[in-house]
């Protein structure tokens, strides 16, 4: 069994949540390990492709993540096709994980960044779409993938499902006024130019945006924002949050975190909290 079978197998046989980085991750291993023998590859040919990536300038987390689908692949196949002479030589290779890319942008940016993807806008979908991410941490493919029924307007929150999570874990997401306006400005647009679409940012018939990459890179760079992704609208919720005083557990329930030990990203963000903290100590 070659490399490319034991990938096929698994690309076929196990659930994903990140198709898109998996091909990533594919592509980049493909030239490495494509036509070789899983049973002939040795832990070393696996440093050696650490290494290679290395030299190219490439960081820990992105190694890591490619050894990680190889690691899951080779795993997936052993188990579930009773192949025990399959090793896994992408096991434990003791990667250090970098910190976390913690970028987020303040109150009057991301008001500059609403403006700026208004300017031009033929429908409000973008600017919505980015108004909802900052004021609610939801993930990109959460918001896209959001039916009209799974919001309660009159509760004020939107039901997200395992299978639209990260985690696979049942979530629900609070509404703040401004998250609440964006839905009714896209309810209001919906009923007008697509009457009947299920989806929270659909169009059409019953189609939805897929993507708002483009319009959002274009939107960053006219309000003067630079290195700043559509993710990092998560971060930002997070800092603001943590800055305002909640507490990291709030945080990570909120957004989903599979552990506190992801929502501590943020703990340097407040400062005063800590400082409050240790004011509590009695003197002795």
């Amino acid at each position: 069994m070659v490399f490319e079978d034991v990938i096929g197998i698994y690309l076929a046989g196990s659930q994903h949540r990140s198709k898109q980085r998996d091909q990533y991750s594919l592509q980049r291993l493909q030239p490495h390990f494509g036509g070789r023998k899983v049973t002939e590859i040795r832990r070393a040919d696996v440093r050696a492709y650490v290494a290679s990536r290395q030299a190219q300038g490439v960081k820990q987390s992105t190694i890591g993540r490619e050894l990680r689908f190889f690691s899951a692949a080779l795993n997936f196949v052993r188990l579930e096709h009773d192949r025990p002479d399959i090793g896994n030589p992408a096991q434990r290779l003791g990667l250090e994980a970098a910190e976390g890319r913690v970028r987020w942008i303040t109150q009057d940016e991301a008001s500059a960044l609403v403006e700026a993807a208004e300017l031009y806008a033929r429908r409000p979908h973008l600017p919505c779409f980015i108004r909802l991410a900052l004021n609610t941490g939801a993930r990109k493919s959460e918001l896209l993938k959001l039916t009209w029924a799974r919001v309660d307007r009159d509760r004020r929150y939107f039901l997200l499902e395992g299978a639209d999570t990260k985690s696979g874990k049942r979530r629900t997401v609070p509404l703040n006024d401004a998250a609440m306006d964006s839905l009714a400005v896209m309810r209001g647009w919906l009923q007008r130019h697509a009457s009947g679409n299920p989806w929270v940012f659909g169009h059409g018939v019953d189609r939805r945006i897929t993507t708002f990459q483009n319009g959002f890179d274009a939107a960053c760079e006219r309000a003067g924002i630079a290195d700043f992704r559509i993710h990092d609208m998560r971060h930002t919720c997070a800092s603001w949050l943590v800055m305002a005083g909640v507490p990291l557990g709030v945080v990570r329930d909120l957004l989903g975190h599979s552990s506190v030990t992801v929502t501590e990203r943020y703990a340097h963000l407040a400062p005063d909290q800590i400082q409050n903290a240790v004011q509590r100590l009695l003197p002795f």
